[in-house]
């Protein structure tokens, strides 16, 4: 079972999405150790992990493995825009929101005039306001403006490596196993 923190980026993992609700979620630390006493299954931990030490702590919070993505999409491999890949460490893209600015469903991206502009109005309407917005997105990316692409990113985006994924894994590994 995947536990999907409220850190994680991109899209959240949720079949309910009631326009009037919170969608703030519960915290990757706090959602492991629910899940764990929950099930008798295996937990993956995902959401905000960017770091060998903070695979460590899923683990010790009750998670079998855990999952990473924001940590790969700055990767060489990463088929993310260059200007998505640039954004995840650049100085004007400091915090994520929650929005369904891009797609009309919860998804966690980096702060942009898109989502300044559109997110408080976005309804609850996927996938109609991702094929109202494709063009936009596209468009924009074309044009070489971040300021209105989908830059989907975990809480943890600041810390991206832009390493081949190999290096990567080899980093994190060698950090998990410094934290045990």
């Amino acid at each position: 079972m995947i536990a999907q923190g409220v850190e994680a980026g991109g899209h959240q993992g949720t079949h309910r999405d009631v326009p009037d609700t919170d969608c703030s979620g519960v915290g990757l630390l706090s959602l492991v150790a629910q899940v764990r006493e929950a099930v008798g299954i295996p937990v993956v931990a995902a959401g905000g992990i960017m770091r060998g030490g903070q695979i460590a702590a899923v683990l010790t919070a009750g998670a079998d493995a855990a999952q990473l993505g924001t940590a790969f999409l700055a990767a060489h491999e990463s088929g993310a825009h260059s200007l998505h890949k640039r954004a995840l460490t650049d100085p004007l893209y400091a915090r994520t929101e929650l929005t369904r600015a891009f797609s009309g469903r919860p998804a966690r991206a980096l702060v942009n005039r898109f989502l300044r502009e559109h997110g408080p109005y976005a309804p609850a309407a996927y996938p109609d306001v991702h094929h109202l917005t494709a063009p936009l997105r596209k468009a924009a990316a074309k044009a070489g403006d971040a300021q209105g692409m989908a830059l989907w990113a975990g809480q943890g985006h600041r810390m991206a490596r832009e390493l081949p994924a190999g290096q990567l894994v080899e980093l994190l590994a060698a950090e998990l196993e410094a934290a045990r």
